[in-house]
């Protein structure tokens, strides 16, 4: 049986001091939501509670699907780092980038490339599907469960909080897909926007029919995403079977009278018989954070 953790939406706080000139751009719009709500949503002992269950539960893996940042501000990129070397080793851990990792264009030298390592395939799922040019998406096989990591992350302007995936990555997809699935391998697919058709073109992302056209067409066990803060379960039917689209809540955001709490979810995977048999168990925390409980279990398939 192999457990993979999956946690979305950091949003890290406390967010570091911004200079006059940072804000010379979208971020100025940021910065003012930030102080005048978000910071009181997102709460860094929230996270903390999340993560110290992490560590005690030790799940063979973990997936932390974007917006690791607020505002795209250097020093956020290097906090998040720090964040993610707390949480596990790169090689117990893949991330990927949301829409507020790229906030605004920046260098990736200033960005995200502090966090390359957490991007990157492994050896075995390099030596089945090379990493294109785009970096995404890239593979890690870890005995029958391989990990697709696609980037939906792109600039946009203020109020826009939309994602695409692109022609390229599609294609690549398909492809790793198809390979994967060839290997008789359980498919994970990580994203940060829901990746099915029904949300707007302000939030949503651009492409989700293409996108949903792979995943019928050459097959997806599971497909792990963020974005909304909420629990959110689709089930797919494909071309090998039933796979499930599965968001969580964002991992900092706890709100007193607000549902859903802060959550992260924990699939068991395992085969059974020609099939799979994958567990979700939900860990949740409220909004006068005092433990971390299990909000939910649910058997998706037995075979």
């Amino acid at each position: 049986m192999f457990t993979l953790a999956h946690l979305s939406d950091i949003h890290l706080s406390p967010m570091p001091r911004a200079k006059r000139r940072d804000l010379l751009n979208k971020r100025a719009i940021g910065y003012v939501n930030w102080h005048r709500g978000r910071k009181f949503v997102h709460r860094r002992e929230v996270l903390d509670l999340l993560t110290r269950d992490l560590h005690e539960r030790k799940p063979d893996h973990i997936a932390v699907t974007g917006d690791l940042v607020n505002l795209g501000l250097p020093e956020e990129f290097l906090r998040a780092a720090e964040w993610l070397n707390h949480l596990g080793s790169p090689g117990e851990v893949t991330a990927i980038p949301g829409n507020h990792d790229a906030y605004v264009r920046i260098h990736p030298e200033a960005g995200t490339l502090h966090w390359r390592p957490y991007m990157e395939a492994n050896a075995d799922g390099k030596a089945l599907v090379p990493t294109p040019e785009t970096q995404f998406p890239f593979v890690r096989r870890f005995g029958d469960v391989a990990v697709v990591a696609l980037s939906s992350a792109i600039p946009t302007m203020p109020f826009i909080a939309a994602g695409k995936i692109g022609t390229a990555q599609r294609a690549a997809l398909a492809n790793a897909l198809e390979t994967l699935g060839r290997e008789g391998l359980f498919r994970v697919v990580l994203v940060h926007h829901p990746p099915l058709p029904g949300q707007g073109w302000h939030r949503g992302l651009r492409d989700a029919g293409k996108v949903k056209h792979i995943f019928k067409r050459h097959g997806v066990e599971l497909v792990l995403h963020g974005h909304d803060h909420v629990h959110m379960v689709q089930e797919l039917e494909t071309s090998s079977g039933p796979g499930f689209v599965i968001g969580v809540p964002s991992a900092s955001e706890a709100v007193a009278g607000r549902a859903p709490a802060a959550r992260y979810n924990e699939y068991a995977i395992a085969r059974n018989g020609n099939g799979w048999r994958v567990e979700m168990v939900g860990r949740a925390v409220a909004a006068s954070p005092e433990h971390v409980w299990e909000c939910e279990r649910r058997v998706l398939r037995e075979r």
